[in-house]
């Protein structure tokens, strides 16, 4: 089995040794360091979520237009954007890409973070609403036409997409520390890269 390196990118010069060495996005530190990441031989490189920090996606799309063969792994955060949106959105950076994106699930672990965002949900409802927006990016990628959808969390009529991942999917990995993320997660997990499951 194949040694892979992972690292997370830094979009300004802060640490958790120097939390004040920066905030926001320090366009031109962000490119040296995915760049320093991807002639250093990385494979993955983490994009971190939260709701102070530069916008993941955007961040995502920054590192993959400034590096030739380092995969972003994007932090998302089921219920902040519609499945069907996001759908198309990570299809379109996963092109941009040519296929590096990997999709990288946090349900959300702290109730006072998640309720910056309007979140009210209990964890363990949170959990099922991303098994549910799980299955729907899966479906709008691989449909061939429209798509519709009533569940629990998310209800839409109709949507289709004229954007598809590169190759067809995109590798999903999801995080999470408590007994209901092992339990969740594990039932899904068929390794490829990254602790992604498909």
């Amino acid at each position: 089995m194949p040694v892979e390196f992972i690292s997370a990118v830094h979009p300004n010069p802060a640490t958790e040794g120097d939390p004040t060495a920066g905030n926001g996005i320090d366009v031109d530190y962000a490119r040296r360091y995915a760049r320093a990441l991807d002639d250093g031989g990385f494979d993955y490189t983490l994009v971190t979520y939260h709701s102070a920090s530069p916008d993941a996606l955007q961040l995502a799309q920054f590192v993959a237009t400034h590096t030739e063969r380092i995969k972003p792994v994007l932090a998302h955060r089921p219920g902040v954007i519609f499945p069907t949106h996001a759908a198309r959105a990570l299809a379109t950076l996963d092109r941009i890409s040519k296929g590096r994106l990997v999709l990288h699930i946090i349900s959300g672990g702290s109730d006072e973070e998640q309720r910056r965002e309007g979140d009210y949900l209990s964890k363990s409802e949170r959990y099922a609403r991303s098994d549910e927006y799980i299955r729907i990016l899966r479906e709008v990628w691989a449909a061939d036409g429209p798509v519709s959808h009533e569940g629990p969390y998310y209800r839409f009529e109709g949507f289709r997409s004229d954007v598809t991942p590169y190759h067809g999917t995109i590798p999903i990995s999801v995080g999470g520390s408590s007994q209901d993320a092992y339990r969740w997660a594990g039932s899904r997990a068929t390794s490829s890269g990254c602790g992604a499951s498909r």
